[in-house]
């Protein structure tokens, strides 16, 4: 058979050709006709029939006395039929395996691949230190991410330390600064408070004057006023500080049996402390300058974007919502604005060295800080008395504590909160969508609020609210409590609705990134898959020391914040195949977002 751009030739004569100038001999039969000689007479196989040349002896391909057998087969006969379908079969089998091939190919490229940076083995080596893997996820996933927390640990509480160990890198490193400029007064107060040296030379007369000032002291000899009130008023105006106070006695260092006054904190911390107070401005510039630089900020947001965007989604599928409703809530959040890093107005220069023209630092390092004191409180003052048309920060940039502003309609998340472990642009997804995105998403849902409260939804459908309101309580009321720990569960329900809802929207919002966005990687020997890693990530920014709860503590203990939301997400029993009626895996679930 020859096949010549999908169909027969039809050729009843052939004209003798030649290959390089050399005649071209007659094939015996069709078997052994070249599909090169065919292609080269397809310019005419739609001609009409040409008498054959005769040349040097040479006879014809085939003439028209041949044989019906030797003959071409003609579309539509059997035989041509038969090698058609053959063909097609082959052109089938052909594209299959090479999609076979191809599937394999992607596969092999786009699955999960081990993040060998540095970073990523840093995180790996924190949660290999603090989980325990001999415990059965199913039943004790705080016990298997944070079983090895000792002590007074708390995982907000260790990224604040590190943090600030940051700062006192940037206040001990060596810089040249303009003379007069606020990062040149911030080292130098820095400096000051941490020259134990010349504080203890300069002995209490520093401290004399300010008690004679204040009215004296009997001890001193010289106790000149009986006024508290006015006390209290230089104190608090001129000096910045509350005359009460608290101290703790602990062991001495070198007589572990003799108990003396100890102090709240190291010296560089406190140091560190008063230096971010008093010059904030040029701190909150050098920490975001090293800690969360224009690529840093740009993934956060991209993380905040995909957070929102799947809050917005769920709101329309809320069974509690009308439709009404619902579009007030997607107006809210679409009318929300977001900080990230830090304030725009902490972020310029001009405005530190215009804010610390009236410092003045020494002779000893009590008058810098009555200096310091007099100028912050001025500030404070004159803040006050001029229009601030945008929102006024409540946290400092290296702070870990993220909010949203009722009034303002703001929320807000410090640099100091998107750093490692919770976020880094170079982790696997899932960490930051499991770590940093749970959180955002938590923030968010603070702006329902008043729609959970008595009353606070009167368009709602009221039946069905309470119906969740009272199965989210009954949930977290059925989980047992490590021995000496307690909550209220009418001060900490809102906090505990937002944990809920803030792991669904963030494993939402992943869920779709996974979808959109190949190359997802994972933490090497953690043997665990991308959505493993997210609940493993959201557990670990749960991590600390169970401890008793405070009257006053709007959170549930650490192990309900992280026992509650997983067992209200049927995606976490699946991924970690547990059985039907395991603690983390109930046989009913409650969905109030």
């Amino acid at each position: 058979m020859c096949v010549v751009a999908g169909r027969a030739a039809r050729v009843t004569k052939w004209p003798e050709k030649t290959l390089f100038n050399a005649p071209f001999p007659a094939p015996a039969s069709l078997s052994s006709f070249s599909l090169h000689s065919l292609q080269e007479s397809g310019d005419q196989s739609e001609e009409e029939p040409r008498e054959p040349s005769q040349a040097g002896g040479m006879g014809t391909l085939w003439s028209q006395e041949s044989t019906p057998e030797e003959r071409p087969p003609v579309e539509g006969s059997r035989p041509w039929a038969v090698a058609r379908r053959v063909l097609t079969a082959i052109q089938v089998l052909g594209l299959l395996l090479c999609f076979s091939v191809l599937l394999f190919y992607i596969f092999q490229n786009c699955g999960p691949r081990p993040c060998e940076t540095s970073v990523c083995l840093d995180l790996r080596d924190h949660y290999l230190a603090s989980g325990n893997t001999s415990v059965a996820p199913c039943t004790d996933f705080f016990g298997f991410a944070c079983g090895r927390v000792k002590g007074t640990y708390n995982s907000f509480q260790e990224l604040a330390t590190k943090n600030k160990n940051r700062l006192r890198r940037i206040l001990e490193a060596r810089n040249s600064w303009y003379s007069g400029s606020g990062e040149e007064k911030a080292f130098q107060f820095y400096n000051s408070c941490m020259d134990t040296r010349a504080i203890e030379a300069a002995g209490t007369g520093p401290l004399r004057q300010v008690i004679e000032e204040l009215g004296g002291w009997r001890i001193s000899g010289n106790w000149t006023s009986l006024n508290f009130n006015r006390t209290l008023r230089l104190l608090m105006s001129q000096y910045g500080h509350f005359p009460f106070f608290r101290a703790y006695l602990g062991p001495h260092p070198a007589s572990p049996h003799t108990p003396v006054i100890q102090p709240t904190r190291p010296r560089w911390m406190k140091c560190v402390e008063k230096t971010g107070t008093f010059f904030e401005p040029t701190l909150a510039a050098l920490f975001v300058r090293e800690a969360f630089d224009p690529s840093t900020r740009s993934a956060a947001m991209e993380l905040f974007t995909a957070i929102r965007d799947a809050l917005i989604t769920r709101l329309r599928k809320l069974p509690w919502m009308n439709e009404e409703t619902q579009n007030m809530a997607q107006d809210k959040v679409a009318q929300l604005q977001v900080e990230m890093g830090a304030s725009e107005w902490a972020l310029k220069p001009e405005l530190a060295r215009q804010e610390y023209r009236d410092i003045q630092l020494g002779p000893n390092f009590l008058q810098s800080v009555l200096s310091c004191v007099r100028s912050l409180q001025a500030r404070i003052v004159q803040s006050f008395l001029q229009p601030c048309p945008q929102h006024r920060w409540k946290v400092s940039p290296w702070e870990v504590n993220a909010y949203y502003s009722i009034s303002d309609h703001v929320v807000v998340f410090p640099a100091g909160l998107l750093q490692p472990p919770f976020f880094h642009p170079g982790y696997p997804r899932a960490v930051n969508f499991g770590a940093a995105g749970s959180i955002m998403a938590h923030e968010l849902l603070h702006i329902f609020y008043q729609l959970l409260l008595p009353g606070g939804c009167p368009a709602c459908d009221t039946h069905a609210l309470q119906e969740a309101l009272l199965c989210l309580k009954r949930h977290y009321a059925a989980f047992p409590l490590p021995s000496g720990t307690s909550f209220n569960d009418s001060l900490t329900f809102l906090e505990n609705a937002a944990d809920v809802g803030g792991l669904a929207i963030a494993l939402q919002a992943y869920s779709k990134r996974l979808l959109w966005h190949h190359g997802e990687t994972v933490l090497p020997r953690l043997d665990l898959s991308p959505q493993q890693i997210f609940f493993r990530s959201y557990a670990q920014v749960m991590c600390r020391e169970p401890s008793p709860q405070e009257s006053y503590d709007t959170h549930s203990p650490p192990h309900l914040r992280v026992h509650g939301p997983l067992s209200s997400t049927p995606a976490f029993a699946r991924y970690f195949r547990c059985a039907r009626g395991t603690l983390l895996s109930p046989s009913s679930r409650c969905q109030l977002w």
